[in-house]
């Protein structure tokens, strides 16, 4: 849903809190990492310290900070999460490695880590809140009055035979601009769309990144609940197509009202 893009051309002025300030000392370099719909992110570095700073923007169609806030709370234990220093109204610090593999790139190892990542967070009991994927998608409608009605039918027709029994910790948003490489694996960052929910939707974003080998999928499907459709991942493909077109009619109608 969000997509961290880099504008070197056209940095914002960093303007740090004070109590950020006072936590980490003097720093050496500073580095724009570049900004989704929303939010801002720099990596800051000290003489002995890294760390990311991820500033708030206005709130995207969908996005829940609290969950995203209690989400990372819950993982400090996993070296894939984010390791919180300051949890702040402006925006959130976490320590951070510098990156040792090239922007976009995931090793083999990197690879099988994420995956297996993801598997152990749908195993996780964080008390998010339940996604009403049909309020969501009408919510998403009504933002971005002028789209078509068709697909928002057939998000709708799918979303409601979904057994919200089955749903589970998903990050929701994963893609390769929001993992952060390091010498020892990776960041999954920004959980701002954290949630309970259909966990075929970070299945289907590691397919997108990954383009996953047969086995690979057998071996998630192992931890995902039967949608009882034929071709389930070229099902929910489509799905996730229509739902991210509709996300970003809606959040461009937002930004032109605001």
């Amino acid at each position: 849903m969000t997509n961290l893009c880099h504008h070197p051309e056209n940095v914002p002025a960093l303007d740090l809190p004070n109590t950020i300030l006072e936590k980490i000392g003097t720093l050496t370099l500073t580095e724009y990492l570049g900004h989704g719909f929303s939010n801002h992110h720099w990596r800051l570095t000290t003489e002995n310290h890294c760390y990311i700073w991820r500033q708030f923007g206005p709130t995207p169609p969908g996005a829940n900070r609290a969950n995203e806030r209690l989400a990372l709370t819950h993982l400090q234990a996993f070296t894939w999460a984010p390791k919180l220093v300051i949890d702040s109204s402006e925006g959130i610090l976490f320590e951070a490695a510098l990156e040792t593999s090239p922007r976009g790139e995931i090793s083999s190892t990197q690879r099988q880590q994420l995956i297996q990542a993801i598997i152990t967070l749908w195993q996780q009991q964080i008390p998010l809140s339940q996604m009403d994927y049909p309020k969501l998608i009408r919510h998403y409608a009504s933002l971005a009055s002028t789209i078509d009605t068709k697909p928002v039918s057939q998000l709708m027709d799918i979303a409601h035979r979904w057994k919200t029994d089955q749903f589970c910790v998903i990050h929701q948003d994963i893609h390769i601009d929001n993992l952060v490489m390091t010498d020892t694996g990776f960041l999954l960052i920004d959980w701002e769309y954290a949630v309970i929910g259909n966990p075929w939707i970070d299945a289907i974003a590691l397919d997108r990144m990954l383009s996953l080998t047969q086995d690979e999928k057998n071996l998630i499907q192992q931890h995902l609940p039967d949608l009882e459709i034929k071709h389930p991942w070229q099902a929910m493909h489509q799905w996730l197509n229509q739902l991210d077109q509709l996300w970003f009619a809606a959040q461009k109608a937002k930004l032109v009202v605001e």
